[in-house]
């Protein structure tokens, strides 16, 4: 048999192997304690654990000097059991030694009591090892736990605080926004009856206005000038008025939602303004738009403004050119600064561009507001209610809206609505 052909020989192998040079491979120190003496025998390596300069033999009580004072129980208890037979002999034991120079280790001892047939201990050995290191970390491992459990149950009594506080500020929120609703909806409620009731009296001063002219117009001579001046502001508040109730029913009323189709929306709004159309000259170019869900009584009050302004709004001597664009947006490509009511992950981009005079883009904001105006009355109709009645229908439908103009490059009105 060839010499790589043979079997492992581990018993020959350990048999060979100098067992002092495997203990201080392994940094452990060999003790002994005659049971019938009570004195310890201990090589050189545990004399050097304990930082003792004295023989190797000893006393087992004066062993005892050199622990922690507070480990001393733990030994002798540890001793104690190891004596039983039933213990089996088993000696596992870690405690800490007090060096002459003062230092301080931790000790591992491990050792067995072997007991004759009267189970009398007949001999009790060991080995000790420096575990320093081990318990040091330990002791940093458990502090980083306790610090981790005390940073944890902070925390959670944080969270719960905080939890608390943001359940009574939402609960005050809540409370604030329902009589914030209230009053709103008070308000707007007002407004309905009082336009509503503010019509009939409207309509005796126009009626007999136009009495007084037909019939004793001769009879106030210069008197109607002033009668006309009187008829156009009844007129005019009249106008107000309706536009007030537009807003009002908009705000106040929501309305059921169904699938609408824009195009058949913009056709009936054309349909309207088409005398205006016509005595204009305007052109309306309409992309094909998509059918979403909404209320087609309030997105035809929405193009209906917006093309009654760029009909109204055009240049002189210039034929309005309207065009309503459509394209769809991505959420995180919609404009900076822009909030729809409600979150979608896609919206409908519909813009209403026109040719007419424009607007300084300072007041793309301010045009948004009730009875906000750029332009005086002399030079063009209206009652600043308009532009709010879009902004309304746009708010219900979950969308935003917004505006860009140059004076005299006309304007743009871009919609945004959820897909």
């Amino acid at each position: 048999m060839s010499e790589a052909s043979k079997p492992f020989d581990r018993k020959g192998l350990t048999e060979r192997l100098d067992i002092d040079f495997a203990l201080q491979a392994a940094g452990l120190g060999v003790w002994e304690v005659d049971p019938v003496t009570n004195r310890v025998q201990w090589d050189d390596r545990c004399r050097e654990l304990f930082g003792i300069s004295k023989a190797n033999q000893f006393a087992f009580d004066e062993t005892l000097n050199y622990v922690y004072p507070d480990d001393v129980s733990r030994i002798e208890q540890a001793v104690q059991q190891a004596m039983k037979p039933e213990s089996g002999g088993i000696y596992k034991v870690i405690y800490r030694t007090i060096r002459e120079d003062g230092a301080i280790r931790w000790i591992r001892s491990t050792g067995r009591s072997y007991f004759n047939e009267a189970g009398q201990v007949v001999r009790f050995a060991g080995v000790v090892q420096d575990v320093t290191e081990e318990m040091i970390n330990r002791q940093k491992l458990e502090e980083s736990e306790e610090r981790y459990r005390t940073l944890s149950a902070q925390l959670e009594q944080q969270v719960q605080e905080r939890t608390q506080e943001l359940a009574a500020t939402n609960d005050n929120l809540a409370e604030s926004n329902q009589l914030l609703s209230t009053i709103n909806l008070n308000l707007e409620q007002f407004a309905y009856v009082a336009s509503h009731d503010l019509q009939e009296p409207l309509r005796k001063v126009q009626q007999f206005g136009d009495v007084l002219k037909s019939q004793y117009a001769s009879q106030l001579g210069a008197g109607v000038a002033y009668l006309d001046r009187m008829r156009s502001a009844a007129s005019r508040m009249s106008a107000l008025i309706r536009d007030l109730l537009t807003f009002s029913r908009i705000s106040t009323q929501k309305e059921s939602m169904d699938a609408v189709s824009l195009n058949r929306v913009i056709d009936s709004v054309l349909t309207d303004l088409e005398l205006t159309i016509g005595e204009t000259g305007a052109i309306i170019d309409v992309d094909r738009l998509p059918t979403i869900h909404g209320d087609s009584l309030q997105l035809g009050q929405l193009f209906q403004n917006l093309l009654s302004n760029a009909l109204k709004f055009h240049q002189t001597g210039r034929s309005p050119q309207i065009r309503i664009r459509y394209r769809a947006v991505a959420a995180n490509d919609l404009p900076t600064g822009l909030r729809p009511t409600r979150a979608a992950a896609r919206y409908h981009c519909l813009e209403v561009s026109d040719n007419g005079i424009g607007f300084d883009e300072k007041y793309a904001n301010q045009i948004f507001q009730v009875f906000q105006r750029l332009h005086g009355r002399s030079q063009y109709e209206g009652t600043g209610i308009g532009l709010a009645i879009c902004q309304k229908v746009v708010d219900n439908h979950g969308g935003a809206i917004a505006a860009r103009s140059q004076p005299g490059e006309g304007a743009t009105f871009s919609l945004y609505l959820p897909a």
